[in-house]
């Protein structure tokens, strides 16, 4: 798998004190989305990750949150744990005008201290990341095409007329409803040995709830590409 991701572009190792301090032994690129430790024991009923609609890479400054994922399901529960998936460019096509108007101006801000799969994150880990901004209303790096860019539930939102954070928090809350509508989304139900590749900056994902009473496992390995863009790419891009 981490050969697979690595065709697709840099792949990417995120600090071992992230997402449940739980890689896959001798395999730092790979993060084990399961409720069972590698050695074989449950995690918990509380066991859960990225149970939140949310862009992997949201936390990195640009360019470089041009993050693809790679998700491989090794061992899925007999019902749930499906993964949604919501179309950021269908989203953005299909806004009204006075929401348009309205998120103009705004950004999102990002810290890795605000995401809740960081939050036992060692301070030395947590420090090398600083703060991210991404306009709310976005363009591809790679076509320039529109798209929304609203990171997770845990951004903070500037730009706007009204700076409180109430304000920011409701068009934050609106976006978020409505990309993750009907319309847009779509609910994979895993079974072993399947593989999706997506390009985080244009979509969402949530993972679903599942009966976690450590008879089932729910097992995926996730890897990550950063895929490098050319000069004259989304807006506010860094190259």
């Amino acid at each position: 798998q981490v050969e697979f991701t690595s065709r697709l572009g840099e792949v990417i190792v995120l600090p071992s004190s992230f997402e449940g301090k739980d890689p896959e032994p001798f395999h730092p690129a790979i993060q084990r989305i399961t409720n069972f430790w590698a050695n074989g024991t449950w995690k918990g009923p509380d066991a859960k990750l990225g149970a939140y609609w949310h862009q992997d890479g949201q936390f990195w400054v640009r360019p470089r949150h041009n993050v693809l994922s790679v998700l491989h399901a090794q061992k899925t529960p007999p019902t749930g744990g499906e993964t949604g998936f919501a179309d950021l460019r269908a989203a953005f096509a299909t806004l009204s005008r006075p929401l348009v108007e309205r998120a103009s101006r705004a950004s999102i801000e990002c810290s890795v201290r605000d995401i809740a799969d960081f939050a036992r994150g060692t301070e030395d880990d947590l420090a090398s990341f600083p703060d991210a901004r991404h306009p709310v209303l976005d363009v591809h790096s790679m076509d320039g095409g529109p798209m929304l860019y609203v990171g997770s539930p845990h951004m903070k939102v500037v730009g706007l007329e009204d700076e409180s954070p109430e304000a920011g928090r409701g068009l934050l809350e609106m976006l978020l409803a409505h990309a993750t509508g009907p319309s847009f989304t779509y609910f994979h139900a895993w079974s072993v040995g399947d593989v999706i590749v997506w390009d985080n900056t244009q979509t969402l994902h949530h993972a679903m709830p599942y009966r976690n009473d450590g008879r089932a496992e729910r097992e995926l390995y996730r890897t990550q590409a950063r895929v490098t863009v050319d000069e004259g790419g989304g807006r506010g891009d860094e190259l």
